[in-house]
């Protein structure tokens, strides 16, 4: 009997309304399932929620292969708060090939910021911290391979009025500790708004640690995530690295852009040749929803059978260091690569997107590709989304 009436009152609470409760719905203190960017079990005293993002895509492009179908992002995203401002988040990512953990931390609200432990983003790169849920292509920008990403670490994030900030000390390898050193991030916005726009954000970050690793199989990718430059068997970040990042983003109505400029010094290393690598580069993107609904880092606003397009123009300027031949494999120094993205979205629900997007990639010196030596290279990549 107990059973059966659990399940009927969860059942009577969760056709009520979804999101939102009745009059007639029970007080606050109650047990009780709802809907809301979410699936939430709520009671007095805490809740846990469910949520999923699952990405499928597919590329037609010059490499080989030519043509390729993949699973990008299968993942659940668990999480829950409690009282007295304790929170957790849990985000295993499965793909085709692995299984790996995108975020998984615990932390608490303070009256002026939280405090998380564990691994989640590092405060640095406009599109890193943005929601994967609501980008305008099947990829981030040329830039975003040199953001930390998720990390394992101690992180805080702030907000006082129109400023934020964020700090964080973490492992700075993206993964397991490989080395004695850790990278400190701190990065900080000013939100502002009806200054030309209906709203604006400035933001400025930076990391600093020392690195000691082998990065041997590692490669700067282009703006679809194709290898250009290969670093040659024995190379090693053995020094001091720094990146300092510049960020803008505007908003108005169905109007939406953004904008980045990275400084990046690696000291690399091979045998008894040392070279303080310098990577800059930058990107503008500009977006707008082409059936009238407002647009912001959420996505359209009330999305229904909505279309999105957007235009990307991105440059990279690779380090002088790889133009003598020492760090790369022959016929990878490409010198400034520079790349402009058409995307085009379908946005038929809250829940589900279809992108499309052509990339070109322009190369400053001609580069080998697949046994051939190209200065340009264009792919052509759609993905399908739904998330909950």
């Amino acid at each position: 009997m107990i059973v059966a009436r659990f399940l009927t009152r969860s059942l009577a609470i969760g056709l009520a309304s979804g999101a939102a409760f009745s009059q007639d719905a029970p007080p606050e203190s109650a047990f009780r399932v709802v809907y809301d960017e979410g699936l939430i079990a709520a009671w007095d005293g805490g809740q846990i929620g469910l949520e999923g993002l699952f990405q499928v895509g597919a590329t037609l492009g010059e490499r080989d292969p030519a043509a390729d179908a993949f699973v990008k992002r299968m993942r659940p995203e668990l999480f829950g708060s409690f009282d007295g401002g304790y929170r957790f988040r849990f985000e295993p990512k499965f793909t085709e090939n692995d299984v790996e953990l995108e975020e998984a931390w615990v932390g608490r609200d303070f009256a002026d910021g939280t405090l998380r432990f564990g691994r989640m983003k590092a405060p640095f790169g406009l599109e890193e911290v943005r929601s994967r849920r609501h980008i305008h292509f099947p990829r981030f920008s040329i830039l975003n391979q040199f953001s930390p990403a998720e990390d394992h670490g101690v992180f805080w994030n702030a907000r006082e009025g129109a400023f934020e900030y964020a700090a964080a000390i973490f492992n700075g390898t993206g993964g397991r500790e490989e080395d004695d050193g850790k990278d400190l991030a701190l990065r900080g916005m000013w939100h502002v708004e009806n200054l030309g726009l209906e709203s604006m954000q400035f933001g400025l970050a930076t990391t600093y640690g020392r690195q000691d690793r082998d990065v041997s199989d590692s490669a700067i990718e282009n703006a679809f995530g194709g290898d250009v430059v290969s670093l040659v068997a024995g190379s090693r970040l053995d020094g001091d690295r720094m990146r300092i990042g510049l960020e803008w983003a505007g908003f108005q109505g169905p109007w939406m852009a953004q904008a980045e400029y990275l400084w990046m010094q690696e000291p690399l290393a091979l045998g008894a040749m040392q070279a303080d690598s310098h990577f800059t580069g930058g990107y503008v993107e500009l977006a707008r929803s082409l059936t009238g609904e407002a647009l912001d880092f959420g996505g359209v606003d009330t999305p229904n059978h909505s279309w999105l397009a957007a235009v990307r123009l991105s440059s990279l300027n690779t380090p002088d260091e790889f133009a003598d031949g020492a760090f790369v494999t022959g016929g990878s120094h490409p010198g400034r690569i520079d790349s402009v993205s058409f995307g085009l979205s379908c946005i038929p629900t809250s829940h589900s997107v279809v992108r499309l997007a052509w990339v070109t990639s322009f190369y400053e010196n001609a580069v080998l590709i697949d046994g051939e030596t190209t200065r340009d290279e264009g792919q052509l990549a759609i993905e399908y989304q739904l998330h909950f």
